[in-house]
């Protein structure tokens, strides 16, 4: 739905999660006049830091002890917003939709209200670039703000799942923002209104079936990313991906493939090391002379040439020069505890890659180093199969070390592939690795698990993981 004026004023609105998402959104709600509560099942010790930073006009109602105070108050509210971490199945949730009580997410609301501010309603479609997929997002998003900036007539701001939630920048958009957002699985269970005007599915995985159950939903919180397109929008989608190659049938907007892996009669491909974009002919693509080619992309893996197709793509769309594009590729660092390399020590090799945090991104780091590899996995366990990793830890691997609560399940799953031990943490892990390693050996941490049984979050993962290694 399209809102008239400021459609949260004096609206009373129950925000469930105090993490970075619940805290921006209740801030911005409570500028544009809501009258907002905020609720978590954290107690207030754990939760002061984020509590210091809400402003003073928003009520909170913090333990497991309020339940009955809660249940009295959802049929009070004319609003109930998620932050991603809380599941469909929380009993406020269900209570509120019961009681036919709107349920949104925080990405819902941030954009509502910036298309209001920015009377974004009289452009063809709003300036956002969204991404979504199982693996990739974020990568994505920076490379693409890479690209963007290149434009200095822009202002770029990447945001949303990436780190920085799209409520916290909403202050900082102007007429001539474009906004990169990463956006998640979860964040699109509950939108209506988002419409983006590049819409991005890079890939789709098993992955967070404790939270979708079957892949069904999980495909179908994916496509919601372009359920409120038209015709004068994009969707990108991935050729060498079967699950996004049937998405590309239900999207209403104009749907441009990728691959890196075959050549494409329209779309952006690999052919002979060179990068090819053959599109519609109403884009005003660049004309200048400049050749893309698979080595302008610096970053390691047959997955990040997929990332930087995308960023083309994008790039493309906006009318980027060819040789900007090229030096926006060849400048990008890659990100942190994504195939970051933090240390070498006597030819052996340490990666952090704690964003990995399913199989599939477990998958393409293994694929992207030689062998011999020591593997640092576990963490909390998200009901995905294991054993797709075994034809890659039977032939690189020579030492599996696990930890956390999937340790157990893993071990089960790939017994009899490569050595395992069993660590209590990462010190541990990361010392035994090292023992265990010879020159050329690359000890990779690549969880294939969320990081929640032992840390708050992957980067807090990313960086203990960081200290040892440097402790050596």
């Amino acid at each position: 739905m399209r809102l008239a004026g400021n459609y949260y004023q004096r609206k009373k609105v129950l925000v469930i999660g105090l993490a970075r998402s619940g805290l921006a959104v209740a801030n911005l709600l409570t500028t544009q006049g809501a009258r907002v509560t905020v609720t978590d099942e954290k107690s207030k010790r754990e939760l002061i830091d984020n509590i210091k930073k809400l402003k003073k006009e928003v009520k909170t109602i913090l333990g497991s002890q309020n339940s009955v105070r809660l249940k009295n108050l959802v049929p009070e509210c004319d609003l109930v917003v998620i932050s991603p971490g809380v599941p469909q199945e929380n009993p406020l949730v269900e209570k509120a939709r019961k009681l036919k009580i709107p349920v949104e997410s925080e990405v819902e609301v941030a954009f509502n209200i910036a298309s209001y501010q920015l009377d974004w309603k009289t452009l063809p479609s709003p300036p956002v670039v969204a991404v979504t997929g199982t693996n990739g997002k974020t990568t994505t998003c920076e490379l693409i703000g890479a690209v963007l900036r290149r434009d200095k007539r822009r202002n770029v701001i990447v945001a949303g799942n990436i780190g920085t939630p799209l409520s916290g920048v909403v202050g900082r958009i102007t007429k001539r923002t474009v906004l990169v957002l990463e956006i998640s699985s979860f964040q699109l269970e509950n939108v209506n209104s988002f419409h983006p005007y590049v819409a991005v599915v890079l890939n789709i995985t098993p992955d967070h079936m404790d939270r979708h159950k079957t892949m069904g939903n999980y495909i179908q919180a994916k496509a919601n990313i372009f359920k409120k397109q038209t015709g004068k929008d994009f969707c990108i989608l991935n050729r060498d991906d079967s699950r996004c190659r049937i998405l590309g049938r239900k999207a209403k907007s104009r749907v441009i493939f990728f691959s890196s892996k075959r050549t494409l009669g329209k779309g952006v491909f690999v052919k002979r090391g060179r990068i090819v974009s053959h599109l519609d002919s109403r884009l005003k693509v660049s004309s200048d002379r400049s050749e893309l080619s698979v080595k302008d992309v610096k970053l390691p893996g047959p997955h990040n040439l997929e990332n930087a197709l995308v960023a083309i793509t994008v790039g493309n769309i906006f009318g980027i020069s060819k040789s900007n594009i090229k030096r926006a590729l060849e400048a990008f660092p890659g990100i942190e505890h994504r195939l970051e390399t933090v240390r070498e020590i006597g030819g052996r090799r340490f990666i952090n890659d704690s964003k990995g945090t399913n199989v599939d991104a477990c998958k393409r780091a293994l694929e992207t180093f030689p062998a011999p590899i020591i593997l640092i996995m576990g963490g909390y366990d998200k009901g995905s199969p294991y054993r797709p990793l075994a034809n890659l830890i039977r032939e690189k691997v020579t030492a599996l070390i696990l930890l956390g609560q999937a340790a157990p399940r893993i071990e089960k799953e790939l017994i009899g592939l490569a050595p395992i031990y069993r660590v209590d943490g990462m010190r541990e892990a990361v010392e035994l690795s090292y023992s265990l390693s010879q020159p050329d050996s690359s000890i990779l941490l690549s969880p294939a698990c969320s990081s929640f049984d032992m840390y708050l979050d992957f980067e807090e993962r990313g960086r203990d993981f960081k200290r040892w290694v440097r402790e050596i």
